[in-house]
């Protein structure tokens, strides 16, 4: 279940919330049951009471003074729910979750929503320089997704472009760009082709399209 905050953005659904407090805080039988000290009880009770009490009069008598009283009344009641909620009421394991629903206090999740895999593979560039042979240097052009953890090249040395990313012989995992290649003695002078993807802790992306390749200094 999602988690939802427990306080009503709103000052009506604020009163129809603490109505349901007010029962449960005056009923002997539940502060038994759920191990609630009696005196902690009357204490939330009486600020929740007096909140209504100060909205009801400015809500008949419009002035300043009954507005700030109201406003006062209202986060003082408003501390005490938050402080019992905390220490009555969220980990109180001899309440079940539909009776700390009723209170308005919902679960938080104990497993995290899962993070979406990327829709498409990284854009990219690659880099060679004639003082550096045998190098060529990959770099993404684009920001991780959220949730990537690495970034899975496949790659190979060939005589014609792959068609298709699963058709490159190897592979390279890492984390951050660029993405350097170092060739074999051999490998001078012929081209290199690589696609990449994102990884996710729930997959991985599909695959970008193979490169045109480039020649390796």
């Amino acid at each position: 279940m999602t988690h939802r905050t427990w306080l009503p953005g709103t000052e009506d659904g604020l009163v129809t919330l603490m109505a349901a407090w007010k029962t449960r805080l005056t009923d002997t039988a539940a502060q038994t049951a759920y191990g609630w000290v009696a005196q902690d009880c009357t204490a939330t009770n009486t600020t929740l009471t007096a909140f209504i009490t100060a909205r009801t009069t400015y809500q008949s008598t419009r002035t300043k003074a009954n507005h700030d009283m109201k406003e006062e009344a209202r986060k003082t009641a408003i501390a005490a729910m938050r402080n019992f909620a905390n220490r009555y009421i969220r980990y109180n394991a001899k309440m079940n979750t539909a009776q700390k629903e009723e209170l308005g206090i919902f679960p938080r999740d104990t497993v995290p929503s899962p993070v979406p895999v990327p829709e498409k593979g990284p854009a990219s560039r690659v880099e060679t320089r004639g003082e550096l042979p045998g190098e060529v240097k990959v770099y993404t052009t684009e920001a991780k997704p959220y949730g990537t953890v690495s970034i899975e090249g496949a790659f190979g040395v060939l005589e014609a472009r792959a068609q298709d990313p699963e058709e490159l012989p190897h592979r390279s995992v890492f984390t951050h760009s660029p993405w350097i290649y170092q060739c074999a003695p051999d490998e001078h002078g012929k081209t290199f082709y690589y696609a990449l993807r994102w990884v996710t802790n729930e997959g991985a992306s599909p695959w970008s399209p193979v490169s045109a390749g480039v020649i390796i200094p």
